[in-house]
């Protein structure tokens, strides 16, 4: 089943036996965005590094804003600082205790905003 991404409505007025249509009134549909999260090892070690990468994807036809992605670092590692990257480019993203952040600017219609982080595995007692 196809995701409708807009609503698009014509009129008609018939004149004289003439029908006559306007032009189509199209509204475009802001979708949730989807998001995706892998990591590169189903196993590790104390000691080794994890890289995270999350995609956040958008289905409309416009370009969204106001995404903000966040992720709990999991007990038994730490983030790494300087590691994260957003579309490419290294940034740095606001942490608050476990938690890091970052307010993603726009996704482009149709497209696809990568996340990649890493943590190193610390280990200890759940």
């Amino acid at each position: 089943m196809a995701t409708i991404t807009s609503i698009s409505n014509t009129a008609n007025a018939t004149f004289n036996g003439d029908v006559i249509q306007s032009e189509p009134a199209v509204t475009q549909l802001l979708l949730p965005p989807t998001v995706t999260k892998t990591v590169d090892k189903s196993t590790a070690s104390i000691g080794e590094l994890l890289t995270y990468t999350v995609n956040i994807g958008n289905g409309s036809e416009v370009p969204i804003t106001g995404v903000t992605f966040s992720d709990t670092i999991p007990v038994g590692s730490n983030y790494v600082t300087g590691s994260f990257t957003a579309d490419g480019a290294q940034v740095t993203p606001t942490i608050s205790g476990s938690t890091i952040s970052y307010s993603i600017p726009s996704i482009e219609s149709s497209g696809n905003y990568p996340i990649t982080f890493q943590t190193v595995v610390v280990g200890g007692e759940s």
